[in-house]
């Protein structure tokens, strides 16, 4: 099954609950039909387990799961099995955060790792997004390592996840020295590619 397809069968189940119910799973609709369209497995190979998930939807999702099993859709309710193993941790996170944190390819970085137990996923993946917008200058660049330089504002935990999820890999920087390093280094690696490739284009 694919992953438009489901969202748009999340959708449908959706008119039929109660308003803060459906308003859930019309947002997870919509993170499903983020991207190409692709099969289910090929989606979860790019996401990650969470840590915490919200209750009330994993309560929505496993009841589309029985109503597909109840009419034989065994494709549909297989596929939904699939997504329903992302609801992994405790219960209790928000839908926001839910959704960032899964939304992290686990080739990355370990998100289970005890390192990152205290860091924000949310601001993480936020910090991490503004610095791979394909406009960013070195203006805006040096804007954002303002911030990540300060200790009070962005614990280094939460720096140390940032420069994972920004340098696309898994290593172990173990003080602020190093993490703050990563990412300007491989901004500067970004830019030099820009460059090569604009002159050799002419």
């Amino acid at each position: 099954m694919h992953t438009k397809e489901l969202a748009r069968a999340f959708r449908a189940f959706a008119g039929l609950a109660e308003f803060e119910r459906s308003q859930e799973i019309y947002r997870f609709s919509a993170f499903l039909e983020q991207g190409s369209n692709e099969t289910v497995l090929s989606r979860l190979k790019r996401v990650s387990a969470s840590t915490s998930y919200p209750l009330r939807l994993k309560e929505s999702l496993e009841a589309i799961e029985l109503g597909f099993k109840s009419f034989g859709a065994t494709k549909q309710a297989n596929a939904l099995r699939s997504i329903l193993k992302l609801f992994a941790g405790r219960p209790g996170a928000t839908l926001d955060g839910f959704i960032t944190e899964i939304s992290v390819s686990p080739q990355t970085t370990d998100l289970h790792a005890l390192r990152f137990k205290a860091a924000d996923f949310a601001f993480a993946k936020l910090i991490s997004d503004q610095l791979n917008e394909p406009s960013l200058d070195s203006k805006s660049f040096e804007a954002i390592m303002a911030k990540l330089r300060s200790p009070d504002a962005v614990k280094t935990v939460t720096l140390v996840l940032i420069a994972n999820l920004y340098a696309g890999n898994g290593r172990v920087y173990r003080d602020r020295k190093m993490a703050l390093e990563a990412i300007d280094k491989h901004f500067r690696v970004q830019v030099s590619r820009v460059r090569e490739m604009c002159e050799a284009s002419g």
